[in-house]
């Protein structure tokens, strides 16, 4: 069970009221303490727009996280609740109406409860209290005297950045053929055949007349006997043939570095907050 100074202090840090799951339901409003106890037994959450009536919640089996007030309920159940009357005190049908609703309570005839309550002497069974522990009486809020105040949140855009990886570059070699073209001098021999015609070229015959010597006229018959039986001369031709060799040579060096720039971009964004204005109420 949360004690009252529990929840004065709470209410004295600007608490939330929690869900069963930890939801922030809005910010504490008015606590209701039990006449006869001065247990607190009800607290007021402002769960809709301005202007609109705060829900009642039930603390039973109510739970502190921090400073924040968790309910044993869920966003929906709260959210649906029966909006009651903001006057400093809860009377006997609008407390047994709530209890009901959130099941502590056995369903009953209306008029037969509020009969008992009369019976049992509780005219009002709960009052709001300020967080200094005064009680306040019918008409008046929960918060101090001369202090109206009210909190106004807000959404606020927050933007950062994050690193994603947007590509991964690999350096790959591969072989390419291709077709080169080159052209190169090829040197070749022919065979030129060049005619000089003999000029004043002496006879070799034998008249009979002359003084030969037995070798010089076996040389001669010898000349004459080869003159016609035709020479056969060989001349080797050369020519040069193209040879192609490979040589592998470097060509360029690839280096990968990476280089961070930074550019401006703009981030547009939606968000929302509460706008405080101020309602008569006619008494």
């Amino acid at each position: 069970m949360i004690t009252i100074d529990q929840m004065k202090d709470s209410m004295n840090a600007g608490a939330n009221v929690l869900s069963e799951d930890g939801a922030v339901l809005g910010p504490m409003g008015q606590l209701y303490v039990d006449d006869a106890t001065g247990d607190p037994s009800w607290v007021t959450i402002a769960t809709h727009t301005m202007g609109s009536p705060e829900s009642f919640a039930p603390l039973h089996d109510a739970t502190l996280d921090g400073h924040d007030v968790r309910l044993p309920y869920t966003h929906a159940k709260v959210y649906d609740s029966p909006k009651m009357s903001q006057d400093g005190h809860l009377s006997p049908e609008e407390e047994q109406h709530l209890l009901r609703y959130y099941g502590l309570m056995a369903t009953k005839d209306d008029a037969a409860a509020t009969a008992d309550a009369a019976r049992a002497g509780t005219a009002d069974t709960g009052r709001a209290v300020d967080t200094e522990g005064a009680g306040v009486g019918r008409g008046r809020t929960s918060r101090p005297e001369g202090d109206y105040s009210m909190t106004r949140s807000e959404e606020q855009l927050r933007v950062g950045t994050e690193l994603r990886e947007t590509e991964r570059v690999r350096l790959v070699k591969r072989v390419v053929t291709e077709d080169v073209t080159m052209t190169v001098q090829i040197r070749r021999e022919e065979l030129v055949v060049e005619r000089v015609p003999v000029k004043d070229g002496e006879p070799l015959y034998d008249d009979g007349q002359g003084t030969f010597s037995r070798a010089e006229r076996e040389r001669l018959y010898s000349a004459v006997e080869t003159a016609f039986n035709g020479d056969v001369v060989e001349v080797v031709l050369y020519e040069e043939k193209p040879r192609v060799e490979m040589d592998v040579v470097p060509i360029e060096r690839v280096r990968v570095r990476r280089e961070a720039h930074t550019h401006d971009e703009d981030v547009t964004g939606q968000v929302r907050k509460e706008v405080i204005e101020t309602e008569r109420v006619e008494l």
